[in-house]
């Protein structure tokens, strides 16, 4: 299915699918990062068994653009939806001009209605740190407020902080930023012999799975944070020239492996891993300061070095240590439609011999979603 979906009465608005051309033609006139690529969304759709779509709102040079993963309940009865972002940091593209309280605030009420017209339920969206920060910081975290008017309620949730590496600074302020103790690793690890590169990410792809994958077993990571190699062919792919691969070697041996992204200004740390004999190395400490170094030259604005995996702990402490920038990740939860949310919650909840209020009072969203 190619083209757009007319939403009624709604002037601008529309639905586009990753298989429109419009889709690219969106982003070009935009700044995005790879979450917002039609190839990815469409990626993600296949791993959570959902539909790719975005939806649309332009009002002259007001432009906003909201990707996302439409899901299936499998509730009896008429289909119930609810609506996630793709792995990562997606959230909204919004045009220059439209980065305003009332055209931002418009446009979610426009889409909540809409939203509620298809019998969707939820939305759980996760936001991008550097290209929602004007919408971060302008609300308060935490903070819970329900829209009288299109019966909602919404939640901006902070998740945590990520470093980010701002890289119009100059190389010898940005060194000067950098953790003693990381510096003098780094000096370190050069003396020693260890080699960092990119390197084309299709020709040394079965390494970084394989170096990935120890890396996950070794963590005891979730599910969710492994993928079959024909996903990462997949990947990379979609990302086309976007994605680097950054490898550490020594006598000539790859130890550690990144995927690198670059969109729009923006070089991300995307995934990574370490090959567990070399750990005492910290070769990723090579990594950081490489990849510093490459983005700047190709005049990137910031490198997002990202987050810890349980906020600030051990792994956010080292990553402190590059940058003393940080911003937001938050992620918007929305109930769309509260007398629906309420009844399937409950369901939920009395297939795991739970109360609704104790469900209600998990961190998990959407609460009927909880195993």
């Amino acid at each position: 299915m190619t083209g757009a979906i007319a939403l009624p009465n709604l002037n601008k608005v529309r639905v586009v699918l990753p298989t429109n051309p419009d889709w690219q033609k969106y982003l070009n006139n935009l700044p995005h990062d790879f979450y917002h690529l039609a190839g990815y969304l469409e990626l993600e759709a296949q791993r959570y068994e959902a539909t790719a779509e975005a939806i649309v709102i332009e009002d002259d040079a007001e432009v906003f653009f909201l990707p996302y993963l439409l899901r299936n309940c499998d509730c009896p009865g008429a289909p119930v939806y609810d609506v996630i972002s793709p792995y990562g940091y997606p959230g909204m593209l919004v045009s220059p001009a439209g980065q305003n309280p009332q055209f931002i605030d418009r446009c979610l009420q426009t889409i909540y209605r809409y939203w509620q017209e298809r019998n969707i339920c939820s939305a759980f969206l996760r936001l991008h740190p550097i290209l929602n920060s004007y919408f971060i910081d302008r609300t308060s975290n935490d903070r819970h407020e329900s829209n009288r008017s299109i019966e909602v309620t919404e939640r901006l949730h902070h998740r945590g902080d990520v470093v980010i590496c701002d890289l119009t600074n100059d190389l010898e302020d940005i060194w000067k930023q950098i953790r003693s103790s990381h510096r003098t690793k780094i000096n370190k690890l050069k003396r020693s012999g260890l080699m960092v590169r990119m390197v084309p990410v299709d020709r040394y792809l079965e390494v970084f799975i394989e170096i990935y994958r120890e890396t996950m077993n070794r963590v005891n990571a979730t599910s969710s944070y492994y993928f079959t190699q024909d996903y990462f062919e997949r990947f990379v792919k979609a990302l086309g020239n976007g994605v680097q691969l950054c490898v550490v070697e020594v006598d000539g041996q790859i130890i550690a492996a990144s995927l690198i992204t670059e969109f729009s200004g923006i070089v991300q740390y995307h995934l990574g891993g370490t090959r567990t004999e070399f750990l005492p190395y910290s070769p990723t400490t090579l990594v950081f300061d490489y990849v510093i170094k490459w983005a700047k030259q190709r005049q990137n604005r910031y490198f997002n070095l990202g987050g810890g995996l349980n906020g600030q702990d051990s792994l956010y402490h080292f990553k402190i240590g590059f940058s003393d920038l940080t911003k937001s990740f938050a992620t918007l939860e929305t109930i769309v439609d509260c007398q629906l949310y309420d009844r399937l919650t409950a369901q939920r909840a009395e297939s795991l011999g739970l109360t609704t209020s104790a469900l209600n009072n998990t961190s998990f969203f959407p609460a009927y979603r909880a195993n």
